[in-house]
């Protein structure tokens, strides 16, 4: 999916968040067609519903749109030319969301005009202003509806309109809490700070970056936020943490380990605090098959070494790595192989679905691994792209 699009005027930063197509009901049925927008402006959350229902005698928005929900599908969508070229549903997406952000720009004049002391990057970039998680997690939200008639867009902003979703928390096993409990510390969004590689993406971008009080020393450690959608089973990621924690696996190897759980009053967990790793620049310390050609030989067999002693060694310790696959790996600043998402299930063409979970599971996601590393072919980057491939946001892993 494409990069949500943006739209700055003044003191308003609008960014579409997500799109949930199918989330409209109409009498109490699903409407296909339907979509719901979901858009961060100066801090607050506005849900956009969007639906042909609501477009009379508008052919032109009508068409846009369902080229838009063509492209969230991720299906073909032909421009209306005579030759029928097939757009790219990124560029459909990236054009709808600056237009639907335009569209309600009165809506997010009139009811956020104004950056909120914590948010704004200006006092970020001073250490005046340090945004919390939980102002993310649960923002002011709004409901809004695209209305159309005769081509002419109408933003309508449902002011008493409760907002459609629920926040993204998780319940898991009390035995399995309180034995967590032994060993990491459970704490509130309000006890958290975020902390972004530039100020600006605090209007825009959904935190990954976090500094928490581990213990009572008074100094905060940079963490890795990783949130999960509504109805995540957490038990398998977090058993697998947990035989970490209990473990004598050494503190230098190099795997993702727990550092703490986000969790609400009610023992919802709203997310894992996780070793952050000062990553790469180059694809966000990713590693992507495409972008092996480019890398040196000596630096691809570093890694595939790498990767096969740190799973070595967590075998050993008695733990499965889980989802083992080239995405799964991240290289930090000093082109060191990070294993990541640790108790993750599998991935078709990496590991055979009757081998998740099991030691030679790992050995044949790491085997097809060290298979990409082991490309004899090798071509420079020009200069160019060396330059552009600097420029990234913040770094996250799933």
């Amino acid at each position: 999916m494409a990069p949500a699009s943006s739209a700055q005027n003044g003191r308003i930063l609008a960014k579409v968040m997500m799109n949930r197509p199918g989330c409209r009901y109409e009498d109490g049925c699903r409407d296909e067609d339907g979509c719901i927008t979901s858009i961060r402006c100066n801090g607050r959350v506005f849900h956009v519903e969007m639906s042909p229902f609501y477009l009379c005698d508008s052919p032109v928005i009508e068409s846009r749109y369902r080229k838009f929900i063509a492209a969230v599908r991720d299906e073909d969508v032909l421009m209306a030319t005579e030759e029928d070229k097939v757009q790219d549903p990124e560029d459909v997406l990236d054009d709808f969301h600056a237009w639907i952000i335009a569209v309600f720009k009165p809506v997010f004049l009139e009811v956020a005009p104004d950056v909120p002391p914590s948010f704004d990057p200006a006092k970020i970039a001073v250490g005046d202003a340090r945004p919390l998680l939980s102002e993310y997690l649960f923002p002011e939200e709004h409901c809004c509806r695209l209305e159309a008639e005769n081509d002419k867009p109408f933003p309508i902003h449902a002011r008493d309109a409760e907002s459609p979703f629920i926040p993204a928390l998780n319940a898991i096993h009390p035995e399995l809490a309180q034995e967590l409990g032994q060993h990491v510390k459970f704490f509130d969004p309000s006890a958290i700070e975020v902390s972004f590689g530039r100020p600006e993406y605090a209007l825009s971008h959904i935190p990954t970056r976090v500094l928490v009080e581990l213990d009572d020393s008074g100094q905060k450690t940079v963490c890795f936020f990783k949130e999960f959608a509504r109805g995540y089973r957490l038990e398998s990621e977090l058993e697998a943490h947990l035989r970490v924690c209990k473990s004598t696996l050494r503190s230098e190897v190099r795997v993702i380990r727990l550092r703490g759980l986000v969790a609400v009053d009610d023992g919802q967990i709203a997310g894992l605090l996780l070793t952050y790793v000062d990553h790469r620049r180059e694809n966000d310390g990713l590693v992507f098959q495409e972008s092996l050609l480019h890398t040196p030989i000596p630096l691809r067999q570093r890694w595939a070494t790498q990767i096969q002693e740190t799973v070595e060694q967590l075998h050993n310790a008695g733990i499965v790595w889980g989802d083992a696959k080239l995405d799964n790996v991240m290289i930090d600043k000093n082109n060191d192989a990070w294993l990541i998402d640790l108790g993750g299930g599998y991935t078709k063409g990496w590991v055979d679905k009757d081998m998740a979970g099991t030691k030679e599971g790992d050995l044949q996601g790491v085997a097809k691994i060290v298979e990409c590393l082991s490309n004899q072919e090798y071509e420079p980057l020009s200069d160019s792209d060396q330059d552009s491939s600097d420029i990234v946001p913040d770094g996250k892993y799933s």
